[in-house]
């Protein structure tokens, strides 16, 4: 198996001019191992196929994006367990389950020791996400290791260290491994040490995918993203769904992790508020001239003052800060056309100062290129900013959020923060 920084330049190759020759490298490269994942999750066979080529059209989708700051099997892997969990779903809705075949087949073990095959059967349920959980530098260890059988000089000098500093590094990490196993109920772990977790991982960790199965996982890839599909007999549909509605895991799974940093930055202590109480708490109150001060002995002036009281100081949308009223493409669409749309617009409830914006990125993978620098229309209400979109994509960003507050109306109140969500068909 080649080395990480191999491993890139081939990606690179392929998201660049769309090298199949590369990408077919990196499929067969590493088709054993997303398998072997695979069927660990939902059993041998149809569905691990299916769930194996629906990770390489993700990884062809996603090529420009992926982050290279671990082995590129630990994506693959964390790949896996959406997949997965789609094509579980996929199956419930569709009434289609298969008979559970024998213990043994399903895990992947291929031992004639029955303790081996019993401890195996319990550790395979739990040992993807358990090594995922693994602090980095571990985790890098045991897969260049364990998954991608690679040898320790190699382990060395991927993690920059002796051979001698590598072993120990691989002799913690199959501790917390063991220990982690443990705790998530793989009770015949206790019966073993540390080693013999390592000769179980070196024996059963990855076998042989069906033979074909890089061919299709391939033909998958290339048709997922509008090329030719080869040699393919079949159009891998069910593959192409799972993968779409992984993606679509993929992306909600940081949207939540996104929201639960924003609510620990806006919910705080006895008077944390959310964020659309708090935007308004801060918005400046407008001049005097666009409410008129009720007068003392004015029978109205204690009605008015008890609607401040309970709407934050907004009486009016006068007094309101700026919202955003309308998208184009609209908020939450999930058919976008990609080709005809060149410009995203915000359209806000008051005027705005056309000087400030705050189009805030999200993440580099769901934030969309722009093509052009975001200005106003004559209005002075709807923000234009001009992109190039890709098809079959999801793209999620703020306006207005956190530090950055450019978006204002032309009495200074700071616009209440947005999340767009839309995806392209």
């Amino acid at each position: 198996m080649g080395s990480s920084s191999d491993d890139w330049c081939l990606l690179g190759a392929y998201a660049s001019r769309r090298d199949e020759p590369a990408f077919a490298s990196l499929v067969s490269r590493y088709v054993d191992l997303v398998y072997s994942a695979a069927a660990r999750r939902v059993g041998a066979g149809h569905l691990a196929e299916d769930v194996t080529q629906a990770v390489f059209v993700i990884l062809a989708k996603k090529a420009n994006s992926i982050r290279r700051d671990a082995p590129l099997s630990a994506w693959l892997l964390s790949t896996v367990r959406y997949a997965a969990a789609n094509a579980r779903k996929i199956e419930a809705r569709r009434r289609r389950h298969e008979q559970i075949a024998a213990q043994v087949r399903a895990a992947g073990a291929c031992s004639s020791n029955p303790t081996d095959v019993l401890v195996w059967q319990e550790v395979a349920r739990e040992l993807d996400d358990a090594v995922l959980k693994l602090p980095a530098l571990d985790r890098r260890a045991v897969l260049l290791r364990y998954f991608q059988d690679r040898p320790i000089a190699d382990v060395a000098a991927d993690l920059n260290v002796s051979e001698g500093a590598a072993k120990q590094r691989l002799t913690r990490a199959m501790d917390k491994l063991r220990h982690r196993l443990d705790r998530r109920g793989a009770a015949g772990v206790a019966s073993i040490r540390s080693a013999g977790l390592a000769t179980l991982l070196t024996t059963h960790a990855v076998r042989a995918a069906p033979a074909g199965l890089t061919k299709t996982a391939c033909a998958a890839s290339a048709a997922a993203c509008g090329l030719a599909a080869g040699t393919a007999t079949t159009t891998p549909t069910t593959a192409t769904t799972i993968a779409k509605g992984a993606m679509h895991m993929m992306t909600w799974t940081k949207l939540k992790i996104a929201a639960a940093v924003v609510a620990a930055i806006t919910i705080g202590g006895a008077t944390g508020v959310i964020t659309v109480k708090n935007a308004m708490a801060a918005a400046p109150q407008p001049p005097a001239a666009a409410s008129p001060k009720p007068q003392p002995g004015d029978a109205a002036a204690a009605e008015t003052k008890l609607k401040r009281k309970d709407n934050m100081g907004i009486i009016s949308v006068a007094d309101a800060p700026p919202v955003i009223v309308s998208t184009t493409p609209p908020a939450g669409a999930a058919d976008v056309d990609a080709a005809a749309t060149t410009e995203i617009k915000v359209t806000f409830s008051k005027e705005m100062e056309t000087g400030g914006f705050s189009w805030v990125t999200y993440g580099k993978d769901t934030f969309p290129k722009t093509t052009g620098k975001a200005h106003f229309l004559d209005d002075k209400r709807t923000c234009v900013l001009p992109v190039k979109l890709e098809p079959g994509h999801p793209y999620v960003m703020w306006l207005n959020q956190g530090q950055f507050k450019g978006f204002s109306d032309t009495d200074g109140n700071k616009a209440v923060p947005y999340l767009l969500v839309f995806e392209t068909k």
